[in-house]
């Protein structure tokens, strides 16, 4: 049986583990010969920073400063990684999620766009709250999604 990844799936954040699945995924995509897509999810963060949390008075003004600088912080991870790949003489293709969760997002692609792998580093950087209520992006892909996952730690 031979092994191919024609499409590599890869779920993104600031974290180490992100950043060697990155490494991976290009050793990958050179072995391969693979189309890569690369992306960050900024909902996990602005589901925390819902405005009605905030103090009247003010509160939409600054849950739109912290809605911009999740959406600046995250172009800047996919910025980081598209020189990675740029470095290593490969390609990727990169995409910034607003409105849906990394777990769903994976779920939706892999089928949509028949994805052979999904790559993702083991701890990112979700809040403690939210990985005891719901469960790691990691946990809810290997369960869910319909193809190969490989953890990066």
């Amino acid at each position: 049986m031979v092994i191919m990844y024609e499409k590599i799936l890869i779920g993104l954040d600031d974290s180490e583990n992100s950043y060697r699945a990155v490494e991976h995924v290009i050793e990958l995509q050179k072995k391969f010969n693979s189309e890569v897509i690369a992306f960050h999810s900024v909902l996990h963060h602005l589901s925390e920073v819902n405005p009605s949390y905030i103090g009247a008075g003010g509160g939409s003004v600054i849950s739109l400063q912290i809605h911009e600088d999740y959406v600046n912080r995250g172009r800047k991870i996919l910025k980081k990684v598209e020189e990675l790949f740029k470095e290593s003489g490969t390609d990727v293709n990169t995409r910034l999620i607003y409105d849906i969760p990394p777990e769903d997002y994976i779920e939706k692609i892999v089928e949509e766009e028949n994805i052979d792998l999904v790559v993702v580093g083991c701890k990112g950087q979700h809040s403690k709250l939210r990985k005891t209520f719901l469960g790691t992006v990691p946990d809810k892909v290997v369960n869910s999604a319909e193809c190969n996952v490989l953890v990066i730690r």
